[in-house]
């Protein structure tokens, strides 16, 4: 795996990750706020509950972060090719350097990635050889804190005891101001 950083500039790829970012602290913020952390005064769940709420949180962030500055695998400028593997190379009719047979020419990016997949308006980079493992584990993390989420959601709802008035009301009461 590559461990240079990778930094796209293209300002609709920071649009989806500001979004993303945006989205993400708001249900750090909001979830426990009014599920967790009432449930949790009240005796219904436990401080276990809590922390896996905000480890699924920090795993998430972490892989997003990581999976957006990684390296997708992208090729140098003047590639030392043996020439035993020089049939194995053709030129690219965009940038015209030499690159592998399954490597593509990435538009946003403006180079070549080896064994590239799409590039990913959401993480604002390719998705390519030496990042794709991390593209997975983010996908994985966030399918996680999304379950998770539900399941709280739906606990709140049709499962644990309801909430005192009193509490209920003062949240209530915070989020229309």
């Amino acid at each position: 795996m590559g461990r240079r950083i990778h930094f796209v500039v293209d300002p609709q790829g920071w649009c989806c990750m500001g979004l993303i970012i945006f989205v993400w602290l708001y249900n750090t913020i909001f979830i426990p706020k009014v599920i967790l952390f009432p449930h949790y005064e009240e005796g219904h769940i436990s401080v276990v509950a809590v922390l896996c709420y905000y480890f699924c949180s920090l795993f998430c962030i972490a892989s997003l972060l990581r999976a957006s500055v990684a390296d997708p695998g992208k090729l140098p400028e003047n590639p030392k090719i043996p020439i035993t593997e020089r049939e194995y190379w053709e030129l690219c009719n965009k940038c015209s350097m030499m690159r592998p047979k399954r490597s593509h020419h990435c538009s946003r990016c403006g180079h070549c990635v080896r064994r590239m997949d799409h590039h990913c308006p959401w993480i604002n980079n390719c998705v390519g050889e030496d990042n794709h493992w991390l593209f997975l584990q983010l996908c994985f993390y966030t399918q996680i804190l999304s379950s998770y989420t539900l399941i709280l959601d739906f606990c709140h709802y049709y499962y644990f005891l309801p909430l005192k008035k009193e509490k209920w009301v003062r949240i209530c009461f915070i989020y229309k101001l």
